[in-house]
């Protein structure tokens, strides 16, 4: 009897554990707050490391492969105005732990290379940028990093063009 109330006790403290740190949602990033450092490959197999973007605008749109159409709608918006701004460069990282694991990675990037999106799209397989990030899975989490690696704009949104204007203002903030 003994060991059957120990066994009780030892699993209800285990569950309010378990349950006390799914209930911690961590506090999203805040504007002014250095952004965690990532290097993630495209389909191309080519790093992209955000250390070797300093000195630029970086435009992160993060999502996953539920929401492309509208990290593409974001993407597109983008190319139209910064295409020809070499101090302003944009990119889709997809969190890839969606795709199933019967699927070959190598697979996923020859669709990714028929099927272009109009960034650059980054590939992270193990969701750590996104779990860096403390991205959700619903809308495109969107993000301006400053040229000093600093978070100018962070939002969770489906495309519009009034989030747009906003997004463009920060931008265009930074133009010399």
């Amino acid at each position: 009897m003994r060991y059957i109330v120990w066994f009780l006790i030892i699993g209800l403290c285990a569950f309010v554990s378990v349950a006390s740190d799914q209930a911690q949602v961590e506090e999203p990033l805040q504007v002014g707050e250095a952004v965690p450092d990532f290097t993630l490959q495209d389909a191309e197999d080519q790093e992209h490391a955000l250390k070797k973007m300093r000195g630029k605008v970086v435009f992160l749109i993060m999502g996953n492969r539920k929401i492309r159409e509208e990290d593409n709608e974001w993407g597109e918006a983008f190319q139209k105005d910064y295409r020809e701004n070499d101090r302003v460069i944009a990119y889709i990282i997809a969190d890839m732990r969606s795709v199933p694991a019967f699927v070959p990675k190598g697979f996923v990037k020859r669709q990714l290379r028929r099927d272009k999106p109009p960034v650059t799209l980054l590939l992270d397989w193990k969701g750590k940028v996104h779990q860096a990030y403390r991205t959700e899975k619903e809308k495109p989490n969107l993000y301006i990093i400053t040229p000093d690696g600093k978070l100018a704009f962070h939002i969770k949104s489906n495309f519009n063009q009034e989030t747009y204007q906003k997004l463009k203002a920060v931008i265009d903030g930074f133009k010399d």
